[in-house]
């Protein structure tokens, strides 16, 4: 289980830090308006996922509860990509 968490953890530090900024870079070159300028609500989701995932790892076993969190907070990222 350690295992599967690092690399989903690593591989999502990895895109974050590596992918966008590429994007942005290819942009430019491509002259296509590409900005890292996020909209607030977007920020606030990505904050509540680094809580959630944390709170999530920090503890040994896990139970319906976190579960449901996760999956809430995945359809609160959805609703707001949809309406935005």
């Amino acid at each position: 289980m350690d295992l599967a968490m690092g690399v989903a953890i690593g591989s999502c530090t990895q895109i974050a830090l590596f992918v966008t900024p590429v994007t942005v870079i290819f942009g430019w070159f491509m002259n296509i308006p590409m900005t890292l300028n996020y909209p607030h609500f977007e920020i606030i989701l990505f904050m509540l996922s680094v809580v959630i995932v944390s709170i999530t790892l920090s503890t040994p076993t896990t139970n319906w509860l976190l579960g449901s969190l996760l999956i809430l907070t995945y359809v609160m990222i959805a609703i707001g990509f949809w309406f935005e």
